[in-house]
């Protein structure tokens, strides 16, 4: 599982942009999550080249929990990352299909909630992007609205699992609509093995009682096949989450979900498409409605794209990284002269972020690139200067 270290030198492998840390403070104790954003496959499998022991799955949602004295108290998990049918190697259907079932269950269209808890044994909520968002705060007032749900809540965490739930709404909607807010509990995640346990599964045997008025996500009894057939007609879910015996999850979505969706692959050849949902992270979601095989062009022209993109983006962090260090070497960081000099350099809006604040920097230069493939031709013109 990965630990605090692991994390940091993940981070400092990718220079804090594939994978990131992100510090935060509740009630006075540091709270470190860990995040990613635009990674491959083998980015996940093998993050550190030196270490093959080492993977990045949970590096979206792992959240450290410092005592006040800087030394870690603990280790919350929340899912790790799993792909759809089809859309890595490790979940083609020629590899999973004669793998034996261990549970199915519907997926949720809402936002992945739970709670933590620090050292003073107060709770916290957390969705994977952050403690104050609309769904934290929201899933935070559902759970105080009954005491028992609380009570258990701190129990679990007690015994060393993280609560998972999925945040509904009317007011939250993606593509489902739903009448009201709740918390649907997907499972419990063991913070030491990484197991996690489905919340039919939970209900059946867990130690501790669920309360009654806890909403359960319903598990579903099924062949891969079956659902397979089933996700090409069946209409108001987004569709199911596999998990094998070996510990292999994989998502199966409906035909009507993508439609509803406005994920469609009218525009699989267009460099402009391909770098906004690149960008937006739903590229995943539109390949894995096509055949690797039959659609071998479409694969390739994304990773023509893709790889572009990637080029270009390091390009651009080369270039601010190189002017920060004259800043600093060449004018000892004294701002006025060197911005005198430098301020007609490309990239040279982004120094200052570079120094004081990655993530802002990160944000900026993808909404740059964003700007200027807006238009197709002009993006056709960055991908074929960066795609040799």
């Amino acid at each position: 599982m990965i630990s605090y270290d692991d994390g940091q030198e993940v981070c400092a492998h990718y220079k804090n942009f594939n994978f990131s840390e992100h510090l935060y403070r509740i009630r006075g104790y540091k709270i470190s999550v860990f995040d990613y954003f635009i990674c491959g496959y083998n980015d996940f499998a093998h993050p550190l080249p030196n270490k093959p022991e080492v993977n990045g799955f949970d590096m979206r949602g792992v959240t450290f929990v410092f005592n006040k004295d800087g030394s870690l108290w603990n280790r919350f998990l929340m899912l790790p990352k799993f792909f759809n049918l089809n859309q890595v190697e490790e979940t083609q259907y020629d590899k999973v299909k004669d793998k034996e079932i261990a549970h199915i269950s519907a997926k949720e269209d809402g936002s992945l909630v739970t709670f933590m808890m620090t050292p003073d044994e107060k709770l916290f909520c957390k969705t994977i992007r952050g403690f104050d968002n609309d769904q934290a705060v929201k899933g935070m007032q559902l759970l105080y609205e009954w005491e028992e749900h609380v009570l258990w809540v701190k129990t679990v965490l007690k015994m060393g699992y993280t609560p998972l739930f999925e945040y509904v709404s009317w007011d939250n909607r993606i593509v489902l609509k739903y009448s009201k807010s709740e918390l649907r509990f997907l499972g419990l995640r063991n913070n030491k093995n990484g197991e996690f346990i489905p919340a039919s599964k939970v209900s059946k045997k867990w130690p501790i009682e669920i309360p009654k008025t806890m909403f359960i996500v319903e598990e579903v009894k099924a062949t891969l096949d079956y659902l397979i057939e089933l996700a090409k007609v069946k209409e108001n879910i987004e569709g199911w989450v596999v998990i094998f015996t070996d510990g292999t999850m994989i998502k199966i979505k409906t035909a009507w979900y993508f439609n509803i969706h406005g994920v469609r692959t009218d525009h699989i050849f267009r460099e402009d498409y391909i770098i906004k949902n690149y960008y937006e992270q739903t590229l995943d979601d539109i390949l894995s409605q096509l055949d690797p095989k039959e659609d071998k062009d479409a694969f390739e022209f994304v990773d023509k794209v893709t790889h572009a993109i990637d080029r270009y983006s390091n390009h651009i962090d080369e270039c601010v990284e190189e002017m920060a260090k004259i800043l600093d070497l060449t004018y000892e960081n004294e701002w006025g002269p060197f911005a005198t000099v430098m301020n007609k350099k490309p990239y040279f809006q982004y120094v200052k972020f570079w120094l004081q604040d990655k993530k802002e920097y990160k944000n900026r230069k993808i909404q740059n690139v964003l700007a200027l493939t807006y238009r197709l031709k002009r993006a056709q013109q960055i991908v074929d200067k960066w795609a040799k």
